[in-house]
This record gives structure tokens, sequence and C-alpha cells, in this order.
């Protein structure tokens, strides 16, 4: 068996022709075997030019692909990954369109998952940098980080075993928490594990345009829900 894991990438991208191109560089530049990881695009309904700008990286192992603008859904375009995932995958990694990964990210989080007491951990997430260096989008970011890992609950960026993916998937029908529903439906199948590393940064428009403390109150509020009332809240699409 290879000491190197391998990694399915899967991006969903709607509306994203700001920041994918970004995203897409620092995937490219993954200091990793490039015969051990692949990276998926699902381009989901856009209006905008998300497709022209992310189809030129498809290579060896980076597929670009569209779905029919008919329906946009995020579990759509997720499922659409984990349904072209290649047959070798050992784990999946859920990537926001506009979310960066430094060179190492892989090799660190290869590290970690190949440990004797990370054996049997079923999904986890990672810390998350701002993408804009300023002393509050650091504290708050610090502050999120340990509420996702208190709360077994993800922003930007989740993994899951890709055996896992064989026995539970997105729900379609869900416009919002539709991660967190699949997130408690993995950890049926072993711990959540958490991924402390400086190598993961993402935007912060939408702290930016709904406000620190609307973003955390929602996501709390959402979070403590019945499932029944989370399919009828529409997720706000920030661009």
């Amino acid at each position: 068996m290879s000491s190197y894991q391998f990694f399915s990438i899967i991006i969903p991208a709607h509306n994203e022709e700001r920041y994918i191109e970004e995203t897409l560089s620092c995937v490219q530049k993954l200091d990793y075997p490039p015969d051990r990881f692949e990276t998926i695009l699902i381009e989901n309904g856009s209006t905008d030019a998300t497709f022209a700008v992310a189809k030129p990286f498809a290579s060896d192992n980076t597929t670009v692909i569209s779905l029919p603008k008919s329906v946009r859904s995020v579990s759509r375009a997720r499922n659409a990954g984990v349904a072209r995932m290649n047959t070798e995958s050992d784990w999946v990694v859920f990537l926001d369109a506009d979310t960066l990964l430094t060179p190492t990210f892989l090799r660190d989080l290869n590290t970690l998952l190949t440990q004797p007491n990370t054996s049997e951990v079923a999904v986890g997430t990672a810390s998350i940098l701002p993408s804009t260096k300023t002393l509050k989008a650091h504290i708050w970011f610090k502050f999120y980080d340990f509420g996702h890992r208190l709360t077994k609950t993800s922003y930007s960026l989740f993994m899951v075993r890709a055996d896992v993916l064989k026995k539970t998937h997105f729900d379609e029908s869900m416009a919002t928490a539709e991660e967190l529903k699949l997130i408690t439906e993995a950890r049926a199948y072993g711990p959540f594990f958490f991924f402390k590393t400086n190598t993961v940064s993402t935007s912060i428009r939408r702290f930016e345009q709904e406000g620190w403390w609307k973003v955390f109150f929602s996501w709390v509020f959402i979070a403590m829900l019945p499932e029944s009332i989370q399919r009828r809240i529409k997720y706000k699409v920030i661009r």
C-alpha cells in the first residue's frame, strides 16, 4: 500500500469568476504526488464566466465539468463530483471556490491521516485563516475554529473518508445545512477530527457583507434547528 493517501478535491462553483482562478492555481501547486490526488471542479448553474475561467486548468488529474443550468444546488454539484471521483480515492476534500490551499496542505493532511491514532476517523475539518490579513479577521476566525472544533461542524472546507460516501450522500432537497447533515451521518462510521493547520485560507466576503455577529448567530441558530425546519431555509448567495 502506498504511504500516500489518494485525495479527491471536489470544488462546487457558482458565479465564482472572481475567485476560481486563484483557487485552482493553488491546487495545481500542491506539493504532493500528482498521481495520488485529483481535482474535480463542478461548475454549477453559473451566469458568469466561471466555466470559461476554470476550463484551461483541466489536465490529467483535474476535471472541469459544467452541470445543466436548469437547477442550481451545491448538494447536487458535490454529489456529481463524488460520482466522478477516482475509485482509488481514500479521502474526499470538499473545498469552497474562494478557499486557498498552500503547497504543503495535502502532504500535512496525509501525515495526520496516516498516524495510528487517526486510523478510524471518518470526517473532519481544518482550521481556517482569513485571506484578508487584519487583526479583527484573525481574532474572529480563531473564534470560529474553536466553535467548529467544539460543535463538529465546518466552514469552507471539510474532509470525508471516501468509503463513507458510498453509504451516505448530500441531500439535494436541502438549500442550507446540507453539509451539517452529511457530517452528522458520516460520524456514524467513525470519529470527527480537527486538522490544526496554517495551510488553508478563505475570503471574508460573507462576514463583510452580513456582519460578523450575524453570521455567527445564524450558524448557531440553524445548527440547532430540527432538520424539518432547516429544509425550509434558503441559503443567501454572497458574491
